[in-house]
């Protein structure tokens, strides 16, 4: 389909495809935005053109953070995103299909890192039970526990987990298949379209093991739903082991039918916590010794003390320090580290948290101490987490700081509101539009 675009919006157009390709996978990109066509841009507007009303659905119901945020940092900011689509039977997205022929592990080659073993996983209380958990699954697989499902906070070693279960169990001869959900979607796709099942069944069900990583990504899918349902009961009926994580326990996850729910409580649901401060150390001083990058014992403390929200983050700090201070020739002391966090955190609008207290109170009519309270109607916990989530989205405090102000409540609570929320934003339009016009109205509180 094309579009007379003038020459100066061409060229914003190839600048927003490039910052979508920074956030998402290869594969990602060219299944579900490579067909996405720019069609109208004006001050109030975007209008996106999709290839089919699937590709359309699925963009807005898993990507929409992804492009909003592509817009913005293109400098197209403040306008409505709307996405077109044919319905006249135009072709589903091509989808790459896997070589029937091809062996579990060789389809699991494009996801495993091999750096994901468990002699690199550190264990302490936040992750003590997932972790031997996985450990038993990969000594015995299908007896253990199946099948074992684990969730848990973006960042916080599921997908390590997964990966070193693959590699234990593919030493030891076992027929293993590991891949994200979506590669499961995308799959089941590109099926519809060659009509070849029994290559898709025999893939999936003739075999010992299957890693499933992000399985809440089955929400926006029924049909999918409705084959995977079919795939877990053939393994399991043959005492094959299943292993799942997702981003929340399997009762949370949007639209899965209770059936669903129910086998995936056959076996143990364990879940992985943010690291505390101790298991924070541990990992720094690890992660640091496998960097050959030298940290004094204050400066660790420093960081396990304020970068808390996930293995990912201190992962993610961690390289960012060694980078400034190789480009700089600079010693790390404690006076840079805090200057490189300061540096990080400027980001963030850095509202003050009464401000977005009386701004989410206001609008949904409840008062400051209903938000501190212990009650748990949804006309009160919607409100607090929706509170937590602009705490931790527009200001600089720690998810401990954040936690006081909401009445005592403990860093782990922060985390998962700002999950949930950020959930609910995708899924329901209602919330997401709430979320808009509260962050808009900040924002400009903030701007006089």
């Amino acid at each position: 389909m094309n579009h007379d675009l003038s020459a100066s919006e061409k060229k914003t157009w190839i600048l927003i495809q490039d910052k979508i390709k920074e956030k998402v996978t290869p594969q990602q990109f060219t299944t579900w935005f490579s067909g996405l066509n720019l069609i109208k841009l004006n001050t109030n507007e975007i209008h996106l053109h999709a290839p089919n009303s699937f590709c359309r659905e699925w963009i807005e119901n898993n990507y929409i953070d992804i492009v909003t945020s592509s817009l913005e940092e293109a400098s197209i900011s403040n306008r409505k995103v709307k996405f077109i689509a044919d319905n006249n039977g135009s072709p589903e997205p091509e989808l790459s299909i896997q070589n029937s022929t091809s062996s579990p592990s060789a389809d699991s080659a494009t996801y495993i890192n091999k750096n994901y073993n468990f002699d690199n996983f550190l264990v302490g209380p936040c992750n003590r039970l997932a972790h031997a958990a996985a450990l038993a699954v990969s000594e015995s697989p299908g007896t253990a526990y199946n099948p074992l499902f684990i969730h848990g906070s973006v960042g916080l070693g599921k997908t390590h987990l997964l990966h070193a279960i693959f590699l234990r169990l593919q030493e030891g001869g076992h027929k293993v298949l590991y891949l994200p959900c979506e590669s499961f979607v995308n799959n089941y796709i590109s099926t519809i379209k060659t009509g070849d099942w029994n290559s898709f069944r025999n893939k999936y069900r003739e075999i010992d093991v299957l890693l499933i990583d992000d399985v809440h990504f089955l929400a926006n899918s029924q049909s999918t739903r409705e084959e995977f349902f079919h795939t877990f009961n053939a393994l399991y009926t043959r005492q094959k082991q299943i292993v799942l994580s997702s981003d929340c326990p399997p009762e949370e996850i949007p639209t899965i039918e209770e059936r669903l729910i129910s086998r995936f409580r056959w076996g143990l649901i364990t879940r992985v916590d943010p690291p505390g401060f101790e298991t924070s150390v541990a990992i720094i001083q690890k992660k640091t010794s496998l960097m050959k990058m030298e940290l004094s014992y204050d400066v660790t403390c420093y960081l396990a003390d304020n970068v808390v929200s996930s293995i990912r983050e201190i992962e993610g700090t961690l390289t960012n320090i060694h980078r400034y201070a190789t480009m700089n020739e600079s010693k790390i002391d404690l006076s840079l580290v805090k200057h490189i966090i300061r540096g990080f955190s400027k980001q963030k609008r850095n509202i003050g948290i009464e401000k977005i207290l009386n701004t989410v109170t206001k609008y949904y009519g409840v008062q400051l101490s209903q938000l501190h309270s212990k009650r748990k109607l949804r006309s009160i916990t919607l409100p607090r987490q929706i509170a937590m989530h602009l705490a931790r989205k527009l200001t600089n405090l720690s998810l401990g700081e954040i936690g006081g102000y909401m009445g005592g409540r403990d860093h782990t609570t922060v985390m998962h509101a700002d999950d949930k929320i950020k959930k609910l934003k995708a899924l329901d339009r209602n919330i997401s539009s709430a979320l808009r016009k509260l962050e808009d109205t900040l924002t400009k509180q903030h701007e006089y």
